[in-house]
This record gives structure tokens, sequence and C-alpha cells, in this order.
């Protein structure tokens, strides 16, 4: 069986004559058609992103087949599509520029892990979540080194959304809510952070999460010694040492605070 065909398999069993069902085994109702999610799949393949955007919204915005989480894992692919697309006329009309199509990629791709309640999906879709979550952490870097500290916070939380136990994403929105001066939301998010870096010990991370890993690191380093909370910077360090020692950028940042 292709991961095609398992990805589109609907629940309910035929009734079979030595297999009778009781009334409290009825057949779930196939919430969307098969041959209705091949055409979505085929359209996405053939390129035909605006294609599957309006018969995939037309599934979300049913008070049933809502409930499927396919439709919108067809939205966030097309958008991400589009926003990195060479065709100029569609980037035009999705205001690619302005990284609607991201943020709507990005809104889709989490409503798509929300809905698949059982994590019967999620997991086929490890590929399509890291190539977005990588575009999601170059996005909200350009933010950071804009200042726009803000419109960074939305990039980082839905780097959170898209993994719940992301380190780095923790870390680094714990560092946005102290340069927006939101000391108690830091450090909520720090304490996460601390407390998925404990359990995990660096396992099981992608090779974005890692590199946003130690992004989080020397910036939180870097602006708590800012803000003059020296201890506060240092405090990072056991943490660090453990799962970043050697590191040339990690190190250098220890050697500018005089670590």
């Amino acid at each position: 069986m292709t991961a095609v065909a398992a990805l589109f398999l609907t629940l309910g069993t035929p009734q079979a004559s030595w297999c009778q069902l009781t009334e409290e085994e009825e057949e779930e109702p196939i919430l969307i058609p098969q041959e209705d999610l091949d055409e979505l799949l085929m359209w996405y393949v053939d390129g035909k992103f605006e294609k599957v955007l309006f018969k995939a919204i037309r599934y979300t915005e049913d008070d049933e087949q809502g409930k499927h989480p396919m439709p919108y894992l067809f939205m966030a692919k097309a958008y991400f599509s589009i926003h990195n697309s060479d065709d100029a006329e569609l980037r035009e009309t999705y205001e690619v520029d302005k990284m609607k199509a991201l943020k709507n990629s990005l809104k889709y791709a989490n409503k798509f892990i929300k809905k698949d309640k059982e994590l019967e999906f999620v997991h086929l879709e490890q590929e399509f979540m890291e190539e977005l979550r990588l575009e999601t952490i170059v996005a909200a870097e350009t933010e950071m080194d804009n200042e726009k500290y803000t419109k960074a916070k939305s990039y980082y939380k839905y780097l959170v959304s898209l993994d719940e136990e992301d380190p780095g994403a923790h870390l680094v929105m714990g560092t946005i809510y102290l340069l927006l001066n939101a000391k108690r939301d830091a450090d909520i998010e720090w304490d996460i952070a601390r407390n998925l870096l404990k359990d995990q010990q660096g396992r099981g991370l992608t090779e974005g999460q890692q590199a946003l890993l130690l992004d989080a690191f020397v910036l939180t380093i870097e602006k708590l010694d800012a803000a003059g909370d020296r201890a506060g910077a240092t405090s990072w360090f056991p943490l660090g040492d453990e799962l970043l020692g050697g590191n040339r950028e990690y190190e250098a940042v220890k050697r500018s605070i005089g670590g």
C-alpha cells in the first residue's frame, strides 16, 4: 500500500455476513470521498495551486467535512508553493512580497495539526513541515534584524504550534517577550524550554530545530546580558555547554560576556 493510499483510508468497515454491526458499532460517515482527495492531490502535483485552494476551502467551511485534516494540509502546501513560485503574476495575486502566502501556509498547517487528533497524518508530512519551518525561521530572523519584534513573535509562535516540543522555539519566544517587556511571559516560555531540554537532551530534533536552538541560545544570552541580567545570561551556560559545547558561535557569545 502506498503512502498516498494510506493517507486516504476512511473509517468504518464493510458489513460482512459473519460480522454484523451492532447499534453501538455503526459505520462512521465518510467525511470526504477518496476520489475528491485524489483530485486535490493530482492538482497539487500538477502545480494547479489555485484550483487546490478553491476546492479545499469549501471542505474547511463545511461543518462536517471541516473535521477532516487533509484539506487543511492541501491548503498549507498550496500556499507554500505559491510563496516559492517563480510565477510573478501568481505571486502578486497572493501578495507573496508581503509574506501573506507564507502566513496562510502556516495558518493552515497549524489547523491541519489540530484536526489530526489521532496523529494519523502528521507523521507522514515531516518533510513538508521541515521545509515550512526553515522558511519561517528565515522570515522571523529578517524581522529580528529589522527590530520588528512583534512581527517576529508571530512567526516564532507558529513554530511553537508546528511542534509544541520544540525547545528552541520556546527559548526564542521567551527572548522575544523579554524584548517586548513582557517578563512574566518570557519566564513561562523559558521554563518550558528548560524542561524540554532537560527531558530531550537534544535528541529527536530536526536539522532546522537544531539550527534554531543554537540561534536561540546565542540570542537569549546576548539579550539578557544587554539588559543587565548577567546572572540570567550565564544561567543558560550549563545546558548550553552540554548541548552546544564546542560550537564556535556559542563559545564566542560565552566569551563575549566573560563565560
